[in-house]
């Protein structure tokens, strides 16, 4: 008996790779670009953009309806390579004005998003708009969201710096000017002849002379000396602590000063009051310090235990180790605050919309945090602008100094020598580190001694505390006991010196014969400190005198 035949399947009608199709429509509306760019619209045909892609006029109809549907094509691409390669990336920086207007300064003016034959197309698709709807709805739309960034850029510079009597609608639409008439220099230039940094320089001096001190003249060049009154300006220190400090990592302490459930930190910070609990599950809890009665600290204490219950001494109200009210205590729950471990180190900070971000320097320094005893913690006033202090460490680190902890020959005895000392720390197998600063205002540093962090928080303008916590590593022998000895002494002495020039630094400021000579380059942290600083002065402030 005979198989039955099996019938063959007809054979598929070969299909092109999506890839290539893609690849094909792309070229197409490429060329359509170059089209309209030599053309115009009116002008443009399909056998001008076939001649200019190199492909068969039947091959259009493949992937547009019509004439109109490749321009229309073609816009939507631009539009849509204008949303991907510029509004999100700015968007992305909104938290922070200044860079989002400065990255969409360069990338409006850039050559992939302005080049001479993209602009002078949206020129030709404006001029079609009144006449082609879909032109309209297309270009008014990506207008639409572009002049709504800049407006919430612009509304919040105005927010960062306290400059309220500025119009963010002026400010956004004069922006929007100029950079659509830089645009239409563009437009009747060849590549060759346009002078890119030049616009960007001219678009700059316009938000320069809005918000003095916030744009850099030109991308990359130090900041020049702050003004003499931004050391001493009250409104300048209120923009400040909303800007800088509200919900910057501050450094509470180690967590293994919280060994058992009630141990406790807490933390007199530039903005908050902070309090770390452990309760009896092992977990650590951090809340704002602070009674729900009258703003008075529940534990006065930098450390300390409450037992099995936080108690306000004055109301008699109860809280448990994780803040829940307890009994009949009214108001509800302690007030949360962020905590962040890292290795070892406890950070915390106002409440935050964005994900908790620890501070990453640190994570580098707390690999030692297991072998530090407890910490000597003091507190210092002193006479100058917290920015002062700041200014030395940046100053300090960017001429190489990494220890700061040397000590003169005969200070403390012949047998405590600098070679001595310097000899003992190489025997110890703890070298000095570099320290890590913390924006704005912590440095942290690992030495052969122990670990030391320095905050400094303003108090009034011109005024400042600095707060110092030394961790001396636990010491196994008769020498490491001496080195951390010394090592404390060697700390003590650097604050000192350092508090001394501070105030002295401050006296010169304050002298009515100041001039900021600049004599020195500044160093590129130093630079973006007094960067962020100046972003901050008041937008009225024409001169350092107008600063109040």
């Amino acid at each position: 008996m005979s198989r039955p035949r099996r019938r063959k399947s007809a054979t598929p009608a070969p299909t092109r790779p999506r890839a290539s199709r893609a690849r094909q429509r792309q070229r197409l509306i490429d060329a359509c670009i170059s089209a309209l760019h030599v053309h115009g619209p009116s002008k443009t045909t399909v056998e001008k953009v076939v001649a200019i892609a190199r492909m068969s006029p039947g091959i259009v109809r493949f992937y547009f309806d019509s004439k109109d549907a490749l321009l229309v094509a073609s816009l939507e691409y631009l539009s849509a390579e204008f949303e991907e390669k510029l509004l999100v990336p700015v968007a992305a920086l909104r938290a922070q004005p200044v860079a989002a207007l400065e990255r969409l300064v360069d990338l409006y003016l850039g050559a992939e998003i302005a080049s001479t034959r993209k602009v002078s197309v949206w020129y030709s698709f404006w001029g079609e708009a009144s006449s082609r709807q879909e032109y309209y709805d297309i270009c008014g739309a990506r207008d639409s969201r572009f002049a709504e960034l800049v407006y919430d850029l612009i509304g919040h510079l105005i927010r960062d710096s306290g400059s309220y009597h500025l119009d963010a609608d002026a400010i956004a639409l004069g922006l929007i000017g100029v950079l659509e008439m830089l645009w239409q220099d563009f437009a009747f230039q060849t590549e060759s002849t346009i002078d890119r940094a030049a616009a960007k320089r001219r678009a700059l001096a316009y938000l320069r002379s809005v918000f003095p001190g916030a744009f850099a003249a030109t991308k990359g060049r130090e900041a020049a000396e702050l003004p003499a009154r931004a050391y001493a300006s009250a409104a300048l220190l209120e923009a400040e602590r909303r800007a800088l400090f509200r919900r910057s990592w501050q450094f509470v302490g180690l967590e293994r000063e919280l060994p058992a459930a009630g141990d406790f930190l807490t933390l007199d910070g530039p903005v908050e009051r902070v309090l770390i609990v452990r309760d009896a599950s092992g977990r650590l809890h951090a809340f704002r310090n602070s009674c729900r009665q009258r703003p008075h600290a529940l534990a006065m204490a930098r450390s300390g235990s409450f037992g099995a219950e936080i108690c306000c001494p004055l109301h008699g109200l109860r809280y448990g180790l994780d803040g829940e009210a307890a009994g009949a205590t009214p108001g509800g729950a302690l007030t949360p605050v962020e905590l962040a471990p890292v290795n070892g180190l406890l950070f915390a900070r106002e409440p935050a919309d964005a994900v908790p971000a620890p501070p990453a320097p640190a994570a580098a320094l707390a690999a030692r945090a297991g072998a530090l005893g407890a910490p000597t913690v003091r507190s210092h006033e002193v006479a100058a602008d917290w920015k002062v202090l700041i200014e030395q460490w940046l100053e300090r680190a960017a001429r190489g100094d990494a220890t700061d902890f040397e000590l003169p020959a005969g200070d403390f005895g012949d047998s405590w020598s600098a070679a001595r000392y310097r000899t003992l720390a190489g025997a110890s197998g703890r070298a000095p580190e570099r320290a890590s600063f913390i924006a704005p205002n912590q440095l942290i540093r690992a030495t052969a001694g122990g670990l030391l962090v320095q905050q400094v928080n303003p108090l009034a303008p011109g005024r400042a505390r600095l707060r110092t916590y030394f961790y001396v590593y636990e010491a196994r022998t008769r020498e490491e006991r001496a080195l951390g000895y010394v090592a404390a002494r060697l700390v003590a002495r650097r604050i000192t010196a350092d508090i001394g020039l501070a105030e002295s630094v401050q006296r010169g400021l304050e002298s009515p014969g100041y001039l900021a000579e600049g004599v020195a380059t500044a160093a590129p942290a130093l630079a973006a400190f007094r960067q962020s600083i100046a972003r901050l002065l008041p937008g009225g402030a024409r001169d350092p005198g107008d600063l109040t």
